[in-house]
């Protein structure tokens, strides 16, 4: 079966783009077989990237190796562990950065705090490290800044990789994360090559909502194969693969456009 006469059985809708977007292009009818694109990527490479201090908390780095926070990171496997930062007093600090938050906990955290491009903490968010009642807690200092964490870091000249958890990004070299769906898309639009990779829960409403509103802003973004069953990048990492297969995983799996979209259909029945 064609191309062609797949995407009309499973959603005529799509098929009827894919003509069109032919038809314009002058490749409609027999005269050609159209080879399916295959998308490779340069290794993102990190340019010098500023070095930010946060004076509120204990780099995870510095910790002793039996403390509870270095040893859940060290599990996680998570990298770059002088980024993040440890509190035993979560609500006071955050009472030194902003007002507004008198509900909070006063309870130990893993803090990681999002710079911005100066190295101004803009927000921050406190991870749990025992049973608590919400795992993640967001602040946001200046609401006037979209929460993008790791712009400190980013080199937007170079391919950048947009994921959905602060932790995530720290798998990915020029990698940033979005702290909520609230980000308005066009942020990314002065950034040279912007590749979106999304959570792999192909059965969440909100995430297949958010791949086609991405796909038809014109966007690049990295659709899972069915033989990563993981949620995320940490998820994936601690099941066996490296970072380099990471890497090749992505870069084999990223697409765009109409193919993107037909590929998002397929997932999502998974």
């Amino acid at each position: 079966m064609s191309l062609s006469a797949f995407m009309k059985q499973i959603d005529p809708e799509l098929h009827k783009e894919y003509v069109l977007e032919k038809w314009k292009s002058g490749q409609t009818g027999s005269r050609k077989n159209i080879a399916t694109p295959e998308f490779k990527f340069d290794a993102p490479t990190f340019t010098k990237s500023k070095v930010c201090d946060f004076n509120l908390g204990t780099k995870v780095v510095d910790l002793p190796d039996n403390h509870p926070a270095k040893i859940y990171c060290i599990e996680r496997k998570i990298p770059k562990l002088d980024l993040l930062y440890y509190t035993n007093k979560f609500k006071s600090l955050v009472s030194e950065l902003t007002d507004g938050y008198d509900n909070l906990i006063e309870e130990e955290r893993l803090v990681i705090p999002f710079f911005d491009t100066d190295c101004s903490v803009f927000a921050l968010q406190g991870r749990a490290l025992k049973q608590s009642g919400m795992r993640y807690i967001t602040i946001k200092i200046d609401e006037e800044k979209t929460k993008i964490y790791g712009l400190e870091r980013l080199d937007p000249t170079k391919t950048s990789y947009v994921v959905e958890g602060p932790l995530d990004s720290l798998f990915l070299e020029n990698s940033v994360a979005m702290a909520g769906a609230d980000v308005d898309l066009q942020y990314f639009s002065e950034w040279k090559d912007v590749v979106f990779i999304l959570d792999n829960e192909p059965r969440n409403k909100q995430i297949v909502d958010k791949y086609v509103k991405l796909i038809d802003a014109g966007f690049k973004v990295t659709v899972w194969p069915e033989k990563v069953k993981e949620k995320d990048l940490n998820d994936i990492i601690l099941s066996g693969i490296d970072t380099s297969e990471l890497k090749q995983i992505i870069s084999k799996n990223t697409t765009y456009g109409l193919q993107a979209k037909l590929r998002v259909n397929n997932w999502k029945r998974c």
